[in-house]
């Protein structure tokens, strides 16, 4: 299964949601003496969910396939279960002859066995999917927080950049109120 991008438009939705982040903690109220900001915890919420809603469809369609897997190794195990009682059935009725016995027997294992590695090969193949999916939106998801943390840390140093300037403004005050 190919892995499908990100469309377009949910890219720049993100992007809306970050630049949104970004604008709520540099228009935040800031506490006096301290590096500290308020903001409102529904704004922040709001656009959490929003991010939450824009999680590529990778993630999803990981858990369906993984859903899926269980599912058919569910209905697989059901088939071999009945595929086996129902040999057995057959196999008690012809009990007279030791030879169709056997066969039968050694009809339902090697029907057993061929459904138990076709579910096995199901299995494999939906968690080789799974893992390809969750490893695309982890990288995504990492590729967004690293952006997010660059912007954040961008953010920061502006604000400790600023709370530094007032810091030694203050000083150079105190300074020239000392000389006088």
């Amino acid at each position: 299964m190919t892995q499908r991008a990100t469309p377009p438009q949910d890219r720049l939705e993100i992007f809306d949601v970050l630049d949104r982040i970004e604008a709520l903690t540099s228009s935040a109220t800031k506490l006096p003496l301290t590096r500290r900001a308020v903001i409102n915890p529904r704004d922040i919420q709001e656009l959490v969910e929003r991010l939450r809603r824009l999680v590529p469809l990778e993630i999803t369609e990981a858990q369906q396939i993984i859903h899926y897997r269980d599912s058919f190794v569910l209905q697989a195990q059901t088939d071999a279960k009945r595929v086996r009682s129902t040999a057995d059935a057959e196999a008690i009725k012809k009990i007279s002859d030791t030879q169709v016995m056997y066969d039968a027997r050694k009809a339902a294992e090697q029907i057993e066995e061929d459904a138990r590695r076709r579910a096995e090969q199901a299995v494999i193949d939906a968690e080789t999917q799974a893992q390809a999916r969750v490893e695309g939106a982890d990288a995504y998801a990492m590729d967004v927080l690293r952006r997010l943390e660059e912007e954040l840390g961008t953010l920061l140093g502006t604000a400790r950049r600023g709370l530094e300037s007032l810091s030694e403004g203050r000083e150079l005050r105190e300074d020239d109120d000392g000389r006088r």
